[in-house]
């Protein structure tokens, strides 16, 4: 492959819902352009894009991969994406670095919500819709048309009528141009429109003719005129829609034939990463100012790393996008976040888990480097004194959590360190151990993610763990005063113990502290070098509450009065008092539990907005707000008992088939519904000491 410069290089994500075909377009774009001599197949498992072991055994992507096309003098790097919505950090990855999408659309009846999700997250970017696999049983494009086109109106353009014969596509009517092509190997050749089409086409010919009218005045008004559009005004303003994201070029096929027009209409129509529509904005680091950027080669070096392969054989692969200058082999850059200076001796271009080493790459393409010191997803390296950065990748965050149980010993000690691998590859998990619980616990974006990791834990590096829920931690509280009076005596020959103390006990509600400490003692009935040893007391009984044994909170506990011995009193037994004193006190001052209450900020599509409200009210939640988002979408606000959503990253999905999302963050503690404070004591009765 010969080295291409950002006018010639374009860089196209490949999205869709699962099932749609995705992987299978790409082998076949592959196949045509000459990248590989044979198509792979995703049951056979041996697809470009789809490497991974878990990936075949699933026979789905679960993360994005690069591979590299020529075609017509420019380079075009496809993104493949997973479909499934708990990979969509992949998805963000991968647009992120694209210019362009393309949204692979089955024709089967009804748009599904991985098309319009997808559609929703490429909607700044240039599109075309594929819709493939359209000579399947009872698959309809023309039925797909219309319901493209009611979704997304006049933004929407075919292009092309399928000529079909006993139901398998055998050639096309390019609309546009008003011309028939018949597939014949892998070529198309010119044929004339077979008669009885008439019906078929004029519907999609007047779709074209609305869509170009609506990109110019001019082209309005002739539209209005009723004066037919030239050949060169429709692939003028096609072009022009589609760079502006006014139009919506629409392709058909399988993942066999229509590859050629496809590949054609990428280059036709989607702009160049070095285009001046693709600038974006850098920051200055030092100074903090902004600057309008392109990806232009005559700036100094600079790079973004969008992906991070944790491999075990061959290590760290850090994937990056060129974003200004070029990388050569044997140049060095300064990782921004850090400081340090990393040595990119070889650059690779990747095509899947294939690495090919090359010289040079220019802004707006994409390449590898391998073991870099400390460079992480995310991480902008430029030339030493070149001090820009660009916007980071947003990446969803993880809220779906699970305890990980390791199976035997043996994999007790292994858990974290195989976990980091895949940390260092996946931004959308999260991994900690709760100091309380001593639990390991494993955010993802849903079940079908955490599942995946525990799948590759061993298949990887033979670690084997299940999952099983978090235990949630509550707290305890108390609604009222009480005074309470502790002796404590003891002898024991020798020196006895001996301390007395008298503490009020009241609620203060503020759940931030667990106590606070106050004395009122007059006449010195406990002297003030025992105050200290009161307090130490009191910091150790609020360890574990009286109902379930959890740490106490939001109390205060003020010394009133005691006595003590002048030989007998020391440090440790005002504690031992103060322990006592508070143990006997709290179950006169109608404790209760405490659980943890999180904020939670839904965002969905309108239609789905009285699921959601319906969940909230199902599950002890308030919905305190409600809101209107620039794109139309609602926002839900709601405060929830964590414990009644710990599920609500699976469920949201369900409810909304997959199209919303969320974030969550912890709010306060709430008194424990009474019935809900039984069972969790009696769960605890054996924990307790």
């Amino acid at each position: 492959m010969r080295d291409y410069h950002s006018d010639e290089i374009g860089n196209v994500a490949i999205l869709g819902h699962s099932g749609s075909g995705k992987t299978s377009v790409i082998e076949a774009m592959a196949y045509r352009s000459g990248k590989v001599s044979q198509i792979g197949t995703i049951k056979q498992g041996n697809t470009i894009s789809d490497f991974d072991e878990e990936e075949k055994k699933r026979q789905s992507s679960m993360s994005l991969s690069v591979i590299p096309l020529e075609w017509q003098n420019c380079k075009i790097n496809l993104l493949d994406t997973p479909g499934a919505y708990d990979f969509q950090g992949e998805v963000q990855a991968a647009l992120a670095v694209s210019e362009s999408a393309v949204i692979v659309v089955p024709a089967t009846k009804g748009l599904t919500t991985g098309t319009k999700q997808a559609m929703y997250r490429a909607h700044d970017k240039a599109k075309i819709i594929y819709i493939n696999n359209i000579d399947y049983p009872n698959n309809d494009y023309h039925e797909k048309l219309k319901e493209l086109q009611e979704v997304y109106g006049r933004q929407v353009a075919p292009i092309q009528v399928p000529i079909m014969e006993n139901n398998k596509m055998v050639g096309y009517v390019n609309v546009a141009k008003m011309e028939g092509r018949r597939f014949e190997g892998k070529e198309t050749k010119p044929c004339p429109i077979p008669e009885g089409m008439d019906d078929l086409i004029q519907p999609v010919k007047d779709m074209i003719d609305e869509a170009v009218a609506n990109t110019s005045d001019d082209l309005l008004d002739k539209y209005l005129a009723e004066e037919p559009f030239t050949k060169e005004e429709i692939s003028l303003a096609l072009r022009e829609g589609v760079i502006k994201h006014s139009l919506i070029p629409v392709l058909c096929g399988t993942d066999a034939i229509g590859i050629q027009q496809l590949l054609n209409s990428i280059v036709a129509f989607f702009p160049a990463a070095g285009d001046t529509v693709n600038s974006f904005i850098i920051t200055n680091k030092q100074s903090g100012e902004e600057d309008i950027a392109g990806y232009d080669e005559g700036r100094p070096t600079s790079i973004h790393v969008f992906k991070t392969i944790a491999d075990p054989f061959a290590g760290h692969i850090s994937i990056f996008k060129v974003v200004t200058g070029h990388v050569e082999a044997g140049m060095k850059l300064v990782n921004m976040r850090n400081g340090r200076e990393e040595d990119f001796s070889k650059i690779y271009i990747m095509t899947g888990k294939k690495m090919e080493e090359t010289g040079v790459l220019y802004a707006g393409d994409i390449g590898a480097v391998m073991k870099l010191d400390d460079t992480h997803t995310n991480d902008v390296l430029n030339v030493s004194g070149y001090q820009y950065v660009d916007e980071p990748i947003k990446f969803p965050q993880p809220y779906y959590g699970k305890a990980l149980k390791p199976i035997g010993k043996a994999n007790e000690d292994k858990i974290s360190a195989a976990l980091n691998r895949f940390l260092e590859e996946d931004p959308t998990l999260r991994f900690e151990t709760n100091a309380e619980t001593a639990e390991q616990c494993l955010y993802g974006l849903g079940d079908i993610h955490l599942t995946t990791v525990v799948d590759r834990l061993k298949d990887k590096y033979n670690v084997e763990v299940k999952l099983s829920d978090i235990t949630l931690c509550f707290r305890e509280t108390i609604r009222n005063e009480v005074t309470h009076r502790t002796k404590y005596k003891k002898q024991t020959g020798g020196h006895g113990q001996y301390g007395d103390v008298e503490i009020k006990f009241e609620p203060t509600h503020d759940y931030d502290t667990p106590y606070v400490f106050a004395e009122e003692v007059f006449g010195g009935a406990v002297p003030k070098s025992y105050f200290p040893a009161v307090e130490k007391g009191l910091a150790e009984a609020v360890q574990h509450g009286v109902l379930a044994g959890y740490p106490v909170l939001g109390i205060k506990a003020t010394l009133l009065d005691g006595s003590y011995h002048p030989v007998d009193s020391s440090e440790q037994a005002f504690k031992t008092a103060t322990l006592m004193c508070f143990k006997s006190a709290l179950p006169k001052a109608n404790p209760i539990l405490l659980e943890p209450y999180v904020t939670i900020n839904a965002v969905c599509e309108e239609s789905y907005l009285g699921d959601i409200m319906s969940y909230f009210n199902k599950h002890r939640s308030r919905v305190i707000g409600q809101e209107i988002l620039d794109d139309g979408l609602m926002k839900i606000t709601a405060e929830a008992p964590q414990a009644e959503v710990m599920n609500f990253a699976i469920d949201l999905k369900s409810m909304t088939q997959g199209s919303g999302y969320f974030t969550e963050t912890f709010l306060d503690y709430e008194y424990m519904d009474k019935y809900l404070q039984e069972r969790v004591i009696e769960a605890r009765k054996d924990k307790v000491e």
